[in-house]
């Protein structure tokens, strides 16, 4: 089995929260996996990121000219830095459409299940049960709690 593991943005952003930090801190602490991310989940992830240090929704952090601010107060660069990067080309496509037909996803559900795929990342760690029919599906394992691992 590979090492690599895709991490969900809800993974990051619960542990962001302070919410349910442990399978994020369990899996950072742990030399044995790779843990991967894609631009999905990027976007996600910092959108929230900027909610949670700015205390306010991006939008309005945005129209009050604070996003610099925040980023200044609370740069997710050092944690991001850690992960890897996965990309897709356009092989993408057919495979992001079939998996939204296939299992009912979101189109970004679909975008970070097919980036795995295409990539050979046969472990995605999500807190979105949405994942578990099309990761069965698919034969990825998904892992949602430190006692999966």
């Amino acid at each position: 089995m590979s090492n690599k593991l895709f991490l969900d943005s809800s993974i990051l952003v619960e542990w962001a929260k302070k919410t349910k930090p442990s399978l994020f801190n369990n899996l950072a602490g742990q030399t044995n996996y790779t843990l991967c991310i894609s631009q999905i989940v990027l976007s996600e992830f910092v959108y929230y990121w900027l909610a949670i240090g700015g205390g306010k929704a991006p939008v309005t952090l945005k129209q009050d000219g604070a996003i610099p601010a925040v980023f200044q107060a609370h740069n997710p660069l050092d944690l991001l830095a850690q992960m890897t990067w996965l990309d897709a080309g356009p092989d993408i496509i057919p495979l992001h459409l079939r998996l939204m037909q296939q299992y009912n996803l979101l189109p970004n559900d679909a975008l970070i299940l097919a980036t795995c795929i295409l990539n050979n990342v046969t472990q995605v760690a999500s807190f979105d049960a949405d994942f578990a029919p099309a990761c069965a599906g698919e034969g990825i394992r998904l892992i949602r709690s430190v006692d999966d691992l």
